[in-house]
């Protein structure tokens, strides 16, 4: 069956990536094609992990497409449209978006692709930025939102919170000694890190999910210990630890911060908690990205 190409990193697959394949899609429906979302693997500072990013581009296109980006890097702009996207994916129209680049040292261009699609029976249509609230949404300015804590405007860019995946691993056992055991995060190296300090979250796990208070930081009242990531559930203790946890960030509440004794911190944790409730009586549960976690 003839395709719409949708190529992109589509790191975080945010509103704007949403508003291109939404074109490719009825554009694709219009002629009784295939959807094709064409990508590749994240690098670090990424916003979501393969996976995830498989499972929302499956939610948005027919197929999904992952690249090896060495195996296409060094085609130049005319070969890359002919051989990947016209010759080897059967494509019958492109979508991209006005800044897109491809091929070889990004040379290709909209303009580009358009003059080289005539030649090649390949209709390229651009897509225009997509705006919120006068913002364009891209995923640059999504990564510079988690970077400082504003974790709110970058759902509204997302449209969903940003989340945050890791394995469980053993701790020093501090937190349960303070009155407020957590879950040890090891983050996937190639997510993007958060500002360092205390955030309303919301965790799944197999079979299972609740609200939590996430720390990310430095741990700078104990300073002979190593950063961390740990996230305190606010439900029951659960039976038995999961090995595997999908976080999302829902209000970042403080900064990181030393305090002068463990009395002081855990004084502190408890007003975290107090806040963090109240929070949450006005929030909606995100749905997992992930199942079978």
């Amino acid at each position: 069956m003839p395709r719409v190409v949708a190529v992109g990193r589509f790191d975080g697959v945010h509103l704007g990536h949403r508003h291109l394949l939404s074109h490719g899609r009825d554009l694709a429906r219009a002629r009784g094609w295939s959807l094709l979302a064409y990508t590749f693997p994240p690098e670090f500072p990424a916003l979501l992990p393969l996976p995830a990013k498989i499972r929302i581009l499956q939610e948005l296109a027919d197929e999904v497409e992952v690249v090896d980006w060495k195996r296409v890097r060094e085609l130049s702009p005319e070969d890359f449209l002919r051989e990947e996207i016209v010759g080897r994916l059967g494509g019958r129209a492109l979508v991209m978006g006005r800044n897109h680049r491809f091929g070889r040292d990004a040379a290709g261009t909209p303009e580009l692709a358009r003059k080289l699609g005539e030649s090649l029976g390949l209709e390229v249509h651009v897509v225009p930025p997509f705006l919120l609230g006068g913002e364009m949404v891209s995923s640059q300015r999504i990564r510079e939102l988690v970077q400082s804590g504003e974790v709110e405007r970058a759902a509204e860019l997302l449209g969903r919170p940003p989340i945050l995946v890791g394995n469980v691993v053993r701790g020093a056992g501090l937190a349960r000694k303070l009155g407020f055991p957590t879950l040890n995060l090891e983050i996937d190296p190639v997510l993007i890190r958060p500002r360092d300090g205390v955030y309303v979250a919301w965790a799944f796990w197999p079979k299972g999910g609740g609200p939590a208070l996430f720390y990310h930081g430095k741990r700078p009242s104990f300073p002979n210990l190593p950063p961390s990531a740990e996230l305190h559930l606010l439900s029951a203790p659960l039976k038995s630890p999961p090995t595997h946890v999908e976080v999302h960030l829902l209000r970042f509440l403080r900064a990181d911060t030393s305090f002068p004794s463990p009395a002081a911190l855990a004084k502190q944790i408890e007003k975290d908690l107090e806040q963090a409730q109240g929070i949450l009586l006005s929030l909606s549960p995100p749905k997992p990205i992930l199942t079978g976690l």
